[in-house]
């Protein structure tokens, strides 16, 4: 009896190691909030509030979340606002934070933005080579609605030493851009602002993919659409998922929310124009209404 117990408990210490390990972050990808929940108060775990609103903040916010603008990681560059820092400079504000190598970092945002600062803030880690990052579904909205914990708290975290290891693959560049939009087989641009910016003036070819299109609503509140839903959209605006596919919005921030729905929900390569409508319109290039 006492060997069978010996076995039983090591068969169970097992199965709580891999249950464990499968639920590290080794990718980017949505994570829910019974996951967050489970993982609250794992050392290893990093949490940006990236909400953007730092009163909103300070009254309550997911225990041990970190606070973030999403302003804190773009700079003007040539005079064209909005665009990502270089990444050793991104790295730098990251491990200032309390990030370092090993970290998984769980990021939210609100539907207010349609989740777009989380988006934003993980493709500026994505951009360093920190592939360990998570969205949360729903955000703060979402956690806030199941009566989760909530905390006035600010985390103390020591800074960490965090080298880039730029992902410049992410990107797309105007010089390119302009390159393949003229070219036999065109890029396809899709424009994730509201449909009446893109009326008013958009990158010829570009299609409107509304980046509230990516969501839907469950009770109270917004959550991703499934990957299907998404594809069918795709399918209704004739999008060819087998050819280049480029995100861009007004700065950045919106497209990232696009770009991360399509690269990490459904698995389709994509990139981002992180110049976006900002550079291309201040270069006074050719623009369709």
């Amino acid at each position: 009896m006492r060997v069978r117990a010996i076995a039983v408990g090591l068969w169970l210490t097992m199965m709580f190691a891999l249950g464990f390990a499968q639920a590290r972050l080794e990718k980017p990808q949505l994570v829910s909030t019974e996951w967050l929940a489970s993982r609250l108060n794992d050392p290893n775990i990093r949490i940006i509030d990236a909400r953007g609103a730092l009163p909103a903040y300070l009254q309550e916010h997911i225990p041990n979340a970190i606070f973030l603008s999403t302003e804190t990681l773009r700079v003007s560059r040539g005079g064209i606002p909005g665009q990502l820092l270089p990444p050793e400079r991104l790295a730098e504000i990251f491990g200032a934070m309390g990030i370092g190598s090993e970290n998984e970092v769980v990021i939210y945002s609100s539907a207010d933005d349609a989740f777009s600062a989380a988006t934003y803030a993980a493709l500026a880690l994505i951009a360093i080579g920190h592939t360990r990052v998570g969205v949360l579904n729903g955000g703060f909205e979402k956690w806030k609605a199941e009566n989760r914990p909530l905390t006035n708290k600010i985390p103390t975290l020591e800074s960490q030493t965090l080298a880039a290891q730029p992902n410049l693959e992410i990107f797309r560049t105007l010089d390119w851009l302009q390159k393949y939009l003229e070219s036999p087989e065109p890029v396809q641009l899709l424009d994730a602002r509201s449909p009446q910016q893109y009326q008013a003036g958009h990158i010829p070819t570009a299609q409107n993919l509304f980046l509230r299109e990516m969501l839907r609503t469950e009770g109270n509140v917004s959550v991703w659409r499934s990957p299907d839903e998404i594809r069918e959209k795709l399918k209704q605006l004739g999008v060819d998922t087998g050819r280049p596919l480029v995100t861009y919005c007004n700065s950045g921030r919106e497209a990232s929310q696009l770009w991360f729905t399509l690269r990490y929900l459904l698995g389709i390569e994509v990139q981002t124009y992180d110049g976006s409508w900002v550079q291309w319109s201040a270069k006074g290039l050719p623009v369709e209404k």
